[in-house]
């Protein structure tokens, strides 16, 4: 095994491990009485304020423009998918075990998936691709 896929399995573990992390703060939270959708509000404030100033300084001169439009799109489909996963989450954490917790936020590719299905997202995809 090279050193690559050693640094790989290492930010796996360490990826999962804040993820374990983040579990347990969130199922304190919940159980002292703090409102699920107050903590997607902080969860995201704090990750904006973290990362928009490293990306406009790591990416500013690689980013093509953006139109309206397509900000527009990203921010609806952001606003869609990762609110409703995290309600999602959140709210079965609170109310259940973490592992009910953990078996809503793998079920979001099939969410996606009968929403694009729903949308006729596929059925698009299908009639370009068929002659």
């Amino acid at each position: 095994m090279d050193t690559t896929s050693k640094k790989a399995y290492g930010v796996a573990v360490v990826i999962q491990l804040i993820y374990t992390g983040m579990y347990v703060v969130s199922k304190a939270a919940f159980d002292h009485g703090m409102s699920t959708y107050v903590f997607i509000f902080y969860r995201q404030a704090a990750a904006t304020a973290l990362l928009l100033p490293i990306a406009i300084v790591l990416e500013r001169k690689n980013a093509p423009p953006m139109s309206f439009r397509l900000f527009l799109k990203l921010f609806f489909y952001a606003l869609l998918g990762n609110t409703l996963s995290m309600n999602l989450y959140n709210i079965s954490l609170k109310y259940t075990s973490a592992t009910v917790a953990s078996a809503t936020s793998n079920s979001v590719p099939v969410v996606t998936f009968f929403l694009a299905v729903l949308l006729r997202y596929i059925h698009k995809a299908e009639k370009g691709t068929h002659h």
